[in-house]
């Protein structure tokens, strides 16, 4: 009989199976040449001739993975695909899985001219190695009969059980992603994963496998996560990056109380994510923890084994047993689709007070005693200097009522680069915190969820941390964090040096880092009071200047000392009840500044509503100053959500000397409507939008300074396609802030459009291109227009480039006292971030950035007495035309010992050109790259030791 023949025998078969077995049927194998699978045929009718599961068919489809033909050999009959499956695997085919024909296979035409070979040959995925190693089986564990339903929140059911608890000597373990030791096949594995990202609340076409122990050292979590090896997705990237890729992470509140959570993401490339959550669901990925995971990829599915030790965790100290919240997570990438136990969707209600809950005996708090010393040379070929410092982290917790945190002689700079940022206005750009000890427990001294930009962005953009497509968002219009605490401050520029008349810093000192002596930290608890207090001493300032006759001197001044105190008290019942003080102090050459605030915090046991209260008082160079903010969010449902939100702040309150403020003098409301829909139409699988209200008035003059009607809109499409659309009528309004206080000028009433397309993020290549049109202050036109490029050959490459085109009308840009320039200009603002990961704890990475742009000013305007229109006035010089030219460039190489133990060697260079106004942009960034004021080479270790 020939092939053909055969085939069609074997394809009626199937059709008739499928008839009485809608779910599915089993796949054995998958090879690129239809001989191996044709070899395979012949050996398993053979195998399934006398089995127990019924009359079995065997036959071979053709499927379409990543663009390459896989010839899949598929086993169906009367048992159903997943006892099937299990048959296989008993007879020898332990790659075996469950394939559910959503979409029906495809025949496929066997040669009738062929020769089966001698022995079959397993051809593997594109994206896998040359050959995939078995796993070692794992006999099921025994019967979790402690698995029991708690409750169901919003259809979602939430489970307790018991988890085996070992003494640490009596575990014979390596962590290496194998899951091969004997103490795993004594833990009951658990499979209540749902699809929660889409909301489809249904189980997840793949098995996943979840085994947890304990000790009195740490959680040991082991998954084996059943996919076929040619839909597996796996990328490298640095610590804390979200790709579109398979993972596998889990969630864990160590205090059952529902306050502050940790995550831990293990990607099948072997990389790493972690964090912390704030209530309910404030994500942060600032935290990193001394933990350990690692995954293995095998043939018919990848496994994940991760230990993390209790003493890196706040676990308060309990009598018997002990309580602890987690969820489990699993991306797959293929489906672009996220499993979770339990499995809340992105906009429920309740998320960290709704964790699973798991039991076990004779965990309690471990001590802990670790020290990070580092040792760097830097080489500044700018100044022609070389520095060399040593220094340690050093921590030490003793109980879960105390922890503390000391730096000496800490080197918080040279291995991370900020982005470059073009602001001409008033408002000060907030960047975020980078450096470890200040990163550590930071969460006790948050005072308000507003005190984040991550926060507030996932707010206003309805954000649901989806890796679908390009990642790409717009930060226009976007609110500004009102913070007490942004630790940016200690060791940033200098801002209390005293200056004589005749005496200029060169350029570049200005922006440059203070150095610390050293800061000291201490959290912890005393009942249901949490306590967090910091101090901080900086160096001298020493910069370089020049003096009018004298010519070059060196500029000298004391530094800063900064400290901070934070208390917590919280009510924890069914409804969630705080109030807290926080305060800061600044003492400087000049002048000192103190602030005090108290907070109050409101969460119902439902969830639904959420309050935050925050009033402030600050006291800086001897005047006084009041504010406060106050939030309310109301979840209507997992679709809709209310958030309103009021601001006032008076004309004298000022906490930027260790905090970060926007602006004073203003009162302001803001409603927030936000609503999601998954599958709202057959072609938008994921519709989020949110509609924004805002008014602002100046406290003093009663003018409507800031307000506007905003509409943020994004969908995925069929393709991982998504298209996001921002739209804002801005009505007219004084505006007092840039002029730097000399007086207020009307600004017209404006509109504003941007529409951003998407790629998906699966494919090699990922674009995203945006075009839009917005007002400026006297009416005219501004274009602005992007295009970004992600390119990932393999999994090793990674190279992201983006570049950001604006032509502006009308542009003004303050000149000093009364004045602004109404300018016509061109930006340009590419940017490169280039990755090799040699291996995954292995990079290269290169990252570069510019920000050029011409500007040529063709009228002049003065801001009249007593406030107004702007009218034109006399030039205060000959030609106000300008031009800039902003750098950062950065190589780095870095390795990745063990946790929170690196090396690093990094090349710094960035510049800053003045005027150059008859430059083309070319010029622009020649000259830029030529004579940087940051010329440095960076060789820095640190590595971590710990009791």
């Amino acid at each position: 009989m020939t092939f053909r023949v055969v085939l069609g025998v074997f394809l009626l078969c199937l059709v008739s199976a499928l008839q009485a077995e809608q779910s599915g049927v089993a796949v054995a194998a998958s090879f690129l040449s239809p001989l191996n699978a044709e070899k395979t045929v012949a050996e398993l009718q053979e195998k399934l001739a006398s089995s127990a599961s019924g009359v079995a068919q065997v036959s071979i489809h053709n499927v379409i993975v990543d663009g390459r033909e896989w010839f899949r050999v598929v086993v169906s009959g009367e048992a159903g695909g997943r006892t099937l499956v299990s048959e296989l695997r008993r007879v020898g085919y332990a790659g075996a899985w469950f394939w559910a024909l959503a979409d029906k296979p495809q025949k496929v035409a066997i040669p009738t001219d062929i020769t089966l070979p001698a022995t079959i040959v397993i051809v593997p995925a594109e994206n896998q190695a040359n050959s995939l190693p078995e796993l070692l089986p794992i006999e099921p564990g025994p019967i979790d009969s402690s698995l029991t339903a708690i409750d169901v929140l919003g259809g979602v059911v939430r489970h307790r059980y018991q988890v085996p608890s070992y003494r640490e000597a009596d575990i014979t373990m390596s962590v290496d992603g194998q899951l091969d030791e004997s103490t795993w096949a004594d833990v009951p594995y658990h499979d209540e994963f749902v699809v929660a990202v889409p909301n489809k609340g249904t189980p997840g076409e793949y098995d996943t496998h979840l085994r947890v122990f304990a000790s009195e050292k740490g959680l040991y979590v082991g998954a084996r996560l059943f996919q076929p090896p040619e839909t597996m997705v796996s990328r490298l990237s640095v610590r804390d990056d979200f790709l579109d890729r398979d993972t596998f992470g889990m969630n864990l509140d160590v205090s059952g109380e529902g306050l502050v959570g940790y995550w831990f993401i293990l990607a099948l490339s072997g990389n790493v994510q972690d964090g912390k959550i704030l209530r309910e669901r404030n994500y942060s990925r600032d935290w990193d923890g001394a933990w350990i995971g690692k995954s293995a990829q095998h043939n018919d599915s990848w496994t994940a084994e991760m230990f993390l030790p209790w003493s890196m965790m706040n676990m308060p100290e309990v009598e018997g047993p002990r309580t602890i919240g987690f969820l489990a997570t699993r991306q797959v990438s293929h489906k672009n689709e996220r499993y979770q136990w339990p499995g809340h969707p992105y906009s429920s209600a309740r998320f960290l007070s709704a964790f699973n809950e798991i039991e076990m005996e004779g965990v309690q708090p471990v001590p802990l005693m670790a020290a990070i010393p580092y040792a760097s040379v830097t080489w500044d070929e700018a100044a022609g200097e070389q520095e060399t410092r040593i220094g340690a982290d050093i921590s030490w917790k003793p109980s879960p009522k105390l922890e503390g945190t000391l730096s000496l002689n800490p080197d918080f700079g040279a291995v991370e680069a900020d982005d470059v940022v073009l602001n001409l206005t008033a408002s000060e750009t907030f960047f975020p915190e980078k450096r470890l000890f200040f990163l550590e427990g930071n969460e006790v001294f948050e005072a308000h969820p507003r005190s984040g930009i991550g926060y507030i962005s996932r707010i206003i953009s309805n954000e649901d941390f989806a890796s679908t497509s390009r990642r790409v968002f717009a930060s226009d219009f976007l609110p500004t964090p009102i913070s007490l605490l942004n630790t940016r401050r200690i060791g940033g520029t200098a801002r209390q040096v005293s200056l004589d008349a005749d005496v200029t810093p060169e350029r570049g000192q200005r922006d440059l880092p203070t150095d610390l002596l050293g800061a000291v930290k201490l959290t912890g608890s005393v009942g249901d009071t949490r306590y967090g207090v910091m101090a901080a001493f900086e160096d001298d300032v020493e910069w370089r200047g020049n003096h009018t006759s004298l010519g070059p001197v060196n500029i000298d001044d004391e530094g800063r000392d900064f400290a901070v105190a934070r208390f917590l008290y919280e009510d924890i019942d069914a409804d969630h009840r705080a109030i807290g003080y926080l305060g800061t102090a600044m003492q400087g050459p000049l002048f000192d500044s103190y602030v005090h605030s108290i907070d109050a915090h409101y969460t119902s046991g439902s969830g639904k509503v959420k309050a935050d209260l925050q009033t402030v008082m600050s006291q800086r160079d001897g005047t006084d100053g009041y504010g406060g903010l106050f939030d309310v969010m109301y979840a209507v449902s997992s679709n809709w959500r209310h958030k309103f939100e009021i601001e006032y702040m008076d004309e004298t309150v000022n906490f930027n000397d260790l905090g970060f403020l926007r602006r004073n003098d203003y009162a302001s409301a803001r409603y927030i409507g936000l609503y999601n829909k998954q599958n709202l139409t057959e072609k938008i699988k994921n519709y989020r939008t949110t509609i924004s209200l805002e008014q602002q008035y100046s406290v003093v003059k009663g003018y409507s300074v800031d307000n506007g009607v905003y509409w943020r809109n994004s969908m995925v499409f069929p393709g991982r396609n998504t298209v996001k659309a921002n739209i804002a009528y801005l009505p007219k309004r004084w505006e007092d802030f840039d002029s730097r206080g000399n007086g207020a000028y009307r600004v017209e009433e404006r509109g504003y459009v941007d529409v951003l397309l998407s790629t998906s993020a699966a494919r090699k290549v990922a674009l995203s291109t945006s075009v839009g049109v917005q007002q400026e202050h006297l009416g005219d036109w501004t274009t602005n227009a992007t295009l970004g490029v992600t390119l990932r050959p393999s999994s090793q490459f990674a190279v992201d480039f983006e570049v950001r085109y604006q032509r502006r009308n009308g542009w003004l840009v303050y000149q000093g006292d009364r004045n602004f320039g109404r300018y016509d200009a061109i930006s340009w603002q590419p940017a490169l971030d280039f990755n090799w990961f040699i291996t995954y704890n292995h990079q290269i990475r290169l990252s570069m950035q510019w920000a050029g742009v011409k500007a040529r000013e063709n009228e002049f305007y003065g801001i009249p007495l007593g406030d107004g229109e702007l009218v034109p006035t006399a030039r205060t010089r000959a030609d106000h035309d300008f031009t800039l030219s902003l750098l950062t460039a950065q190589l780095r190489y870095r390795w990745e010992i063990a946790p929170l133990t690196d090396f690093f060697l990094v090349y710094n260079r960035g510049n800053a050109l003045p005027d150059q106004t008859r430059s083309p942009f070319d010029d622009l960034f020649d000259d830029v790259l030529r004579d940087p004021i940051i010329d440095s080479v960076v060789a820095k270790v640190r590595w971590r030791f710990s009791k």
